[in-house]
Parts: C-alpha cells; structure tokens; sequence
C-alpha cells in the first residue's frame, strides 16, 4: 500500500480495523467538531474570513492509567488521526488487571501504517517525554503533579485525573423494567472501574426504596447472568466488597445481595444522602435526597464529577444544580459508558488541543 499521508487514510484504515470502537461515520464528525474541518490538517480551509490550517504535533506521549484500556485506546486513536508520533508509557501488568494487555493487543492489530506511528513502553522515558509535543495523561490527582512537574512551558500537557459519575432517578415508584436494567448496564460495563461508572443512583426523597431495590436487584442479577466474560474477583477485591456488605449490615442499611451471594454486585441503601465512595466492582449505593440538599451531598466531589446517566426527565432546575457541581456530560441511563466519539472528555476537546492553528490573513 502506498504512504499513508492525509487524515482521510488514516480515518478509513483506523475505522476498517475497529469498526465498532471508531465507525467510519463517527470519525469525520469528530473532525469537523473539533478543528472545523476534517480536512484542516492536509489543506487551507476558510474560517472568518481568513484560510487557517492546521498542524498536528510532531510527537504525542501517552501515560495510560492501569484501571481501563478504553481511554488509552481512545486517545492512541486521536493521535493516530492526526498522524503523530505515539509514545504509549503502559501501565504495571498488575495480576488483577488486564488493561495493559488489551491496550498491546489494540496497538498489535493496527494495520502496519499505522502500528508504525507507534511505540509501547513499559518504563518512563525521559528522553521520549521531552521529545512530545503534547502530554496526554491518566491517573491520580498524584500522578498528574508529578507529570506536570515534568513537562516544559512549550510542551502541552492534557491532564485526566480521578472523577465520578452518577445516576438519577427522575420518576422511582415508576421505573420500569427496561428503565432498571439501563441502569444495571451502567453500573456493570467495565466492572465500575471507569470514570463514567455510576459509583450512586441519586432519587428524589420520599420514593419506596424496598420495591425499587427489588426492582434493580433483579436487573442488576439478569445482566450480571448475561455477561460474557466476568470480571475477576481475585481476593483482594473480594475482601473489598465483603467489607462494604459487612459495614451495610452493621449500620443497618438495606441490602440486597445475589444468589448465594456471589461478588458480582451489591446494592445498598444508605439514608445518608452525602456522597461516599464506592469499592466499585459492582457496589452501588442508593442515595434518596430531598430538594434543594443536591449541592450539600456532592460537595466532597464537587468539580470531579464527570456524567450524571438519567432515567426518566431531569428537571432544569437539578441540571442547573448539577452544573454548578461541575458536571460535564448528561446522558440517559444505560449510555453512560459509550459517549459519541465527539464527547469532550473532562469537557475538552481533546483533539482540538491538541494541534496548533497556522493562519493566513489576506494581503492588503
């Protein structure tokens, strides 16, 4: 096959090879709502009144976080439409993880042109790092320090640190089945590890919480059923979930738990309407809160919360509420772990920012 050398070759191999994750209708969009034009980076094209064009980064490092593939993939992708160099710095091949696995495995099946833009590492190089045009990195609020830390005033640096997600309920004594088992698949896509995975479902005070836990108890059991591959419980994560049980009934919250109380998911109702963290791995917590409390109970993760997934109509007066929370995304329940390929992750555009702009004004 001859060079690879405009975007719309790198679009139509990248969407023949993953079809599902980057469809070929999907791509040109992002494009277009991202730099304008899909073809910016290979001609002139007019923006208000002057030709702009523009120019991708030479080379682009890529720090992945050991908790999920789909965001390194996803950012691997974007570099890989603008034709860039990528430095992938992989995550610790952890036991009871396979992130680093199925990022080599996507990177292994790139058609050669491709797979030729890239590189893998398993250590941090210091040389390739201060080679990047741009630093694109995963991680905890720690890591993100000690990156930045790193990079020059001329390289930049598109940080995604911790964030949460959460679901709400519109209208709970009126969930339906189909409406329960969205939820489920929120909830159990990428076994909770995500930063779209709902760690609460949020409904309004004064609901009937026993048959609503019934309701999505057996949604969250049927989906759990229909998974294909199980995410691992190894016993580190076992004695993570036990420990949320055993809390649970110590504080005499309700619980429901699986047939013979398997580790594949735990629902919890705690009447404390305060956000807490979730051992993930399928624990969820059911939070009801009264009117106007929304902004108290979310402080503590005030301007970390990433989407808020819907069942039913949300008001405007809670989305204005959510937003001044820093929510970025809202989604309706069971959609939460597949935004378009035009969602702002963190609300940037990522590959937007990642290029530069050359403009070229007429002469006088």
């Amino acid at each position: 096959m001859s060079a690879i050398t405009t975007t719309r070759q790198r679009l139509e191999l990248l969407a023949r090879a993953y079809p599902r994750l980057f469809p070929h209708a999907g791509l040109p969009r992002l494009l277009r709502d991202q730099l304008g034009h899909p073809d910016a980076l290979d001609r002139w094209v007019e923006r208000s009144g002057i030709e702009v064009r523009a120019r991708a980064p030479r080379q682009i490092y890529h720090v992945c976080a050991g908790n999920l593939a789909v965001s390194a993939i996803t950012s691997l992708a974007q570099g890989l439409l603008l034709g860039a160099r990528n430095v992938v710095k992989l995550p610790s091949d952890r036991d009871d993880a396979t992130t680093r696995r199925d990022i080599l495995r996507f990177i292994r099946s790139l058609p050669a042109p491709l797979r030729a833009l890239v590189k893998a590492e398993s250590v941090l190089d210091s040389n390739s790092f201060a080679a990047s045009d741009v630093i694109v990195a995963f991680g905890t609020d720690a890591a993100m320090h000690s990156l930045r830390a790193r990079t020059r005033w001329n390289q930049r640096f598109i940080a995604h640190g911790p964030a949460v997600s959460l679901l709400w309920l519109a209208d709970p004594d009126r969930l339906t089945t189909r409406a329960a088992r969205a939820c489920a698949t929120d909830v159990l896509t990428y076994d909770q590890l995500g930063c779209l995975s709902p760690q609460a479902i949020y409904l309004p005070r004064g609901a009937k919480i026993d048959p609503l836990g019934d309701k999505l108890a057996l949604a969250l059991e049927s989906n759990w059923r229909k998974l294909a591959a199980k995410p691992p419980r190894p016993l580190a994560v076992t004695a993570r979930i036990a420990e949320a049980r055993e809390v649970a009934h110590a504080l005499g919250h309700r619980v429901w738990l699986p047939p013979r109380k398997h580790f594949g998911w735990t629902l919890i109702h705690d009447p404390d309407p305060a956000f807490t963290a979730s051992p993930l791995h399928g624990v969820i917590y059911l939070r009801a809160i009264a009117s106007g409390q929304l902004e108290t109970a979310l402080a503590p993760v005030r301007g970390f919360i990433s989407t808020v997934g819907v069942a039913g109509k949300l008001s405007s007066r809670l989305r204005e509420a959510f937003l001044s929370l820093g929510v970025s995304r809202f989604c309706a329940a069971g959609r939460m772990q597949t935004p378009p390929l035009t969602w702002r992750h963190d609300g940037r555009a990522t590959l937007g920012e990642m290029v530069t702009w050359v403009d070229a004004e007429p002469s006088a």
